[in-house]
């Protein structure tokens, strides 16, 4: 990791760049409900959490990913979460000592209507962005973090599909009433059941010993 500063028209632009070796575990993690309290089925609550209130954290994610994260582990936040949000997620994350990594976030131009856009369908988003992010490093072992408010499990069910020599594990924070078990079974349909795990407190996961990593 190293930090570079950029003059541009008298203004200074500063910025982390995370070289990553070819081989190694990466994290690729959502962040509203998953590693912050979101409410992400309340649309109001969500403007609300989102741009007026101070974040919140779940509770244990932050200490789950410090551990993973001393095992070697790097981190690649996607969210819908609007790219005008960096400078607060990344102080959110380093206040609440989350591991830092690379953001990939939604970009939003600043007009009335990317309200729509904001809460559009992140579905192809989301399966685009990680896709990106595992093409780039086609030797390296992924994790999928997510949570089971939007469509964390049918993208990480659609990628584990697309990438199934690379996934090790997916992991869903149980967000609430749309966990089913019909659900369930079609997002992760031909994904292997130890692949994938629903979990309402961070306590409750671990990564398995590095000697079962494929």
């Amino acid at each position: 990791m190293w930090k570079r500063r950029v003059a541009l028209e008298n203004r200074v632009f500063t910025g982390t760049t995370y070289l990553l070796p070819p081989v190694g575990l990466s994290v690729i993690s959502d962040i509203d409900d998953t590693i912050k309290q979101s409410c992400v089925l309340d649309k109001k609550e969500l403007m609300r959490n989102t741009f007026l209130q101070e974040f919140k954290p779940v509770p244990g994610m932050s200490q789950l990913y410090q551990s993973w994260s001393k095992r070697g582990a790097a981190f690649h936040f996607v969210s819908s979460s609007p790219f005008q949000l960096y400078r607060e997620l990344h102080a959110f994350l380093e206040r609440e000592r989350f591991p830092l990594g690379s953001f990939h976030l939604k970009q939003i131009r600043a007009k009335p209507s990317a309200v729509l856009n904001l809460l559009s369908d992140p579905f192809e988003r989301k399966c685009s962005t990680i896709g990106s992010i595992i093409d780039a490093y086609p030797t390296r072992t992924f994790v999928l973090v997510g949570d089971t408010g939007e469509k964390d499990p049918e993208v990480y069910g659609e990628i584990y599909r697309r990438y199934p020599n690379q996934i090790w594990r997916v992991y869903l924070r149980d967000a609430g009433e749309q966990s089913t078990e019909r659900r369930f079974d079609a997002a992760f349909a031909d994904v292997p059941p130890d692949i994938w795990t629903v979990f309402q407190d961070a306590s409750e996961i671990s990564l398995p010993e590095e000697s079962t990593c494929r």
